[in-house]
Order: structure tokens, then sequence, then C-alpha cells
């Protein structure tokens, strides 16, 4: 691409290597160039998110407007190959390897071939917290001269938690606070960090907007072994990051969870805090549907809206990185299926080995619909969509709010446990599911509630909630059901 147009600001974008972290972040990328056409973006990405997030991207710009979209470089370093950990430090290793580059105004070389020419250096680098070992490359290479501005793509509270003030309601220093304790007991740091991050003591934590919520209550469901470790690296990291950055844009909003938001200008100040969230598509975005599996789904929508009505279908997806532990995932498709609901679900096999009576079920079914990427943008847009059974990881949460789509809500992790009881308990526009916890999760909840987490008060619990949606709630929400005729007074609680 050959700059010709008058440059008068150049931002660097740094992601960590996660759709969830990259897609916004894209959305971002195209309301700067909005706001100002001579600021030219150079993006980093890393494996195969560069097609996807050209084709986000792609919906930001009309037809008359695609020299605009030339102002973003996606420019490919690092691989893609091993675990999430590996990921990451070949992806720190690329970025190494590039911002000297960057900052000396030299042309790039592109892991895909493609060159770019030399143009300033950044006046604004805008980093994953995640990723505190760029940040001190950066301030190695260009010391302070170029300001660092955190990214934070998840839910504000969360964060606040897991890397706030004690003040606030934060956890403070995990990282030190497992250094010192190590020092003194002769335990492993790590082991240590595991457990302040997810206490078990019953201490209650209350934050701004949420319920009084036990320690316990943020950690739904055990992960996997090898995330709990990835997280760990990362968690005793973030905290630093956050206190040597020089400012935050969050996905937060300021009409939608003001308190918080009040709370991280205390956190941060006097360095600024930005909120710009949802970053969702326009109105008038173009419709991208070039790929087979968007023509595919668009399709299959279409049909189940004319046999079932609008507001008829269940979509379900628990992110790009998570899926529940256990066979509670398949009882509950099973129920959703024996209830004759039409259904998405986006299933990795990669992520777990679905039973062959389901499979064939699903297969043979002509209103369920199984995907190994779904276009959540079109299925969260279409009116045939009722209900989303979602993980509440930030980004799911936000595009359910803004496509005015309710939730049912199954937190396994991370900040899902946050946007779970806020979604559900605060603004009331989700119902919780409680019986899928798992580990500390099935401890009794400050809200009253004490799960069993058996198959069956799984089962029981799934078929209240779908019955009360496609019921008065449903038609509160979403208008009438197709799938259920009698009235049910239950709320949503």
């Amino acid at each position: 691409m050959a700059i010709t147009k008058s440059l008068s600001r150049h931002v660097l974008l740094i992601s960590a290597p996660a759709w969830g972290h990259l897609k916004p972040l894209t959305a971002l990328a195209a309301k700067f160039i909005h706001e100002r056409p001579d600021i030219i973006v150079t993006f980093t990405v890393t494996g195969d998110f560069r097609p996807k997030l050209e084709k986000e991207l792609d919906a930001f710009f009309n037809d008359d407007e695609q020299s605009l979209k030339d102002n973003v470089r996606f420019l490919h370093v690092g691989g893609f190959e091993g675990n999430l950990m590996e990921i990451f430090q070949s992806y720190c290793q690329g970025l190494a390897e590039i911002y000297p580059a960057i900052f000396a105004e030299e042309a790039l070389h592109c892991a895909t071939g493609r060159v770019y020419p030399a143009i300033p250096k950044p006046d604004v680098i805008v980093l994953d917290p995640f990723l505190l070992d760029t940040l001190h490359m950066i301030r190695k290479v260009s010391g302070k001269t170029i300001p660092i501005i955190a990214w934070n793509t998840a839910a504000l509270n969360a964060f606040l938690r897991l890397f706030g003030p004690e003040s606030l309601g934060g956890l403070g220093n995990v990282g030190l606070k497992a250094e010192i304790l190590a020092k003194e007991t002769g335990r492993s740091k790590d082991e240590i960090a595991m457990e302040l991050y997810d206490p078990e003591t019953g201490e209650l934590v209350e934050l701004p907007g949420l319920p009084p919520m036990y320690d316990y209550e943020f950690s739904a469901q055990h992960e996997d072994a090898t995330i709990t470790t990835f997280r760990m690296v990362i968690y005793t990291q973030t905290y630093q990051s956050f206190e040597e950055c020089d400012g935050i844009i969050a996905l937060g909003n300021t009409t939608f969870e003001p308190a918080v938001c009040e709370a991280y200008r205390t956190w941060f100040a006097p360095r600024p805090a930005y909120f710009v969230g949802p970053l969702s598509k326009p109105d008038d975005a173009k419709d991208l549907t070039a790929s087979s599996n968007d023509t595919e789904v668009k399709v299959f929508l279409d049909t189940i809206q004319k046999s079932h009505g609008d507001y008829s279908l269940l979509y379900i997806s628990f992110g790009s990185h998570f899926w529940p532990i256990g066979e509670s995932v398949w009882k509950i498709i099973e129920v959703v299926l024996n209830m004759k609901i039409p259904l998405i679900l986006s299933y990795n096999p990669k992520r777990a080995e679905m039973p062959s009576h389901l499979h064939k079920q699903l297969e043979t079914s002509d209103i369920s619909l199984v995907l190994e990427w779904a276009p959540q943008d079109v299925i969260l847009g279409h009116s045939a969509t009722a209900w989303f059974l979602t993980h509440c990881g930030n980004n799911s949460v936000m595009e359910s709010v803004s496509s005015g789509v309710p939730m049912i809500a199954w937190p396994l992790s991370a900040d899902q446990p946050v946007n779970a009881a806020y979604m559900s308990s605060t603004l009331n526009i989700a119902y919780e599911l409680f019986e899928t916890r798992r580990g500390p999760g099935l401890l009794p909840l400050h809200r009253g509630i004490k799960p069993q987490g058996t198959l069956e008060a799984i089962e029981k619990e799934i078929r209240t909630v779908l019955e009360n949606a496609w019921g008065s709630d449903g038609a509160t929400e979403t208008g009438e059901s197709p799938c259920f005729d009698e009235e049910n007074e239950q709320g949503m609680e």
C-alpha cells in the first residue's frame, strides 16, 4: 500500500491473540479512521485471524469509503502453533523483532510477504495488558516518548476485582503477595497466586453495581489445567501492566454501568480512562455474506423464521476458547431438541467429543445447525433469534445487549460470573444457570441459592428456564412465542 494521503497521526494497536480481544479492536480502528481520516493504523495480528479481521473491518466502510479502509495496515507477526502459552510467546517474540523497525520508521516486512512502506513512528500505542513483556520491550526501545494506553476488553468489574486496588474491592498486587508468601512458606509462588485469584474463604465481596457475592462465586467452574496455568501467568503480570500504562481504553459504557466506570476513573487517576463500548457494527453496515458459512446460516435462519416465526430460535455459543467440562452441555442440548426448539450450536469438535447419538440427532434434525465457527453478528441480528445461551464473555454480552437478544447465562470463569450476575440480578435481562456450576461454584451463593450440580438438577433447571423463556417472559422480552402456548407467571429470578 502506498501512503499518498496527508498523514498527521499513526496509531499502533497490539492485542492479545484472542478473538474476543481482536474483534472489538477492529471496530475501534474503524472508528478512529472515521473520526480522523488522516490517521494510519498499524494493527498486529497472528495466526489465521487476519482474514476474519479484514472481513470485520470491511463492514464498517461503505463502497465509497474503500480508500479509508486502506488506512489500516494488518501486520502479521509470530506463529500460531502449540498451546496458548506457546502462541503468546511466539507472538511476543515476533513483536520484539518488528517493533524496532516501526519505531525507526523503516519499511515493514509482514510475515505474509507483504511489505509496508515507511511511515512516521506511532503517536500512541494501544496495548493489551496481558502483554507485559511487550510493554517492557516497547519502553526499552522507545522509552516513554510514546504513550501506551491499556486495552481492556473484559467486564469492568472483573478486572477491577482481579487487578484493582484493595480500596475499590480489588485483590491488589497478587503477584507481589504471592512472592512474599512463597519466601515465607517455601511454597510455590504460582500455587499461592492461584489460591489468591480463586479464593474459597467465603469472604463477601462488594463491587460497584453488582449484588454482593462470596469470593468463591467468581469461579463458577474449574478449568482445564493448561488454561489455569496460562491464566495464572498472565494474571500475575496484568496488575503491573495497568500500573505502568499511561491510561486505559475499556469496553465499558457510562450509561450501562455508571458505578464501575466511576471506580475506574478513581483507579487510574490522574491518567485518563476512556469508555468506548459497545463496539458493534453500525445499523447500515454492509451485508457481508460472502462466505459459504454465513450464507448457510442466513438461509437456515430465514427457513426457521418462515416455519416457526420470529423469536423462535436458541443460539448456543461459549466463545472461541471456553467449553463446559463434563456431560452437562450434552444434557442441555438434548432437552432443547426434545422440546423442539430451533437451535444453532457453535461447537468445535477439538474442544470435546460429542456423544454419537446426539451428533446423529443434530445432524438429522431440520431445525438445528451445528457450526465450528458461527457468524455471531448475523445470528444475533436476525429476528428468528429469541435467546442466546452464552458463557457471558464480554464481547458476547455486549453484542447480545446491542442486538436486543436476552441471555441464558452459563458462566465458566474469567469475567463471565461477573457478567452473568450483572445481567441477571442487576439488569434483569438474563437467566443465570446455577446447576451447571462445578467445584467451588457449587458452594452456597449469597443470592440464596445452593446448587446440587447433578444431571437431574441441570435438566430440571434448563427445562424450567426454557419454558419461561418461551412463555410469558419470552413474550415480554421478545414477542409471542410460537413454541409454547401455556402461560408461565414465574419471573426471571
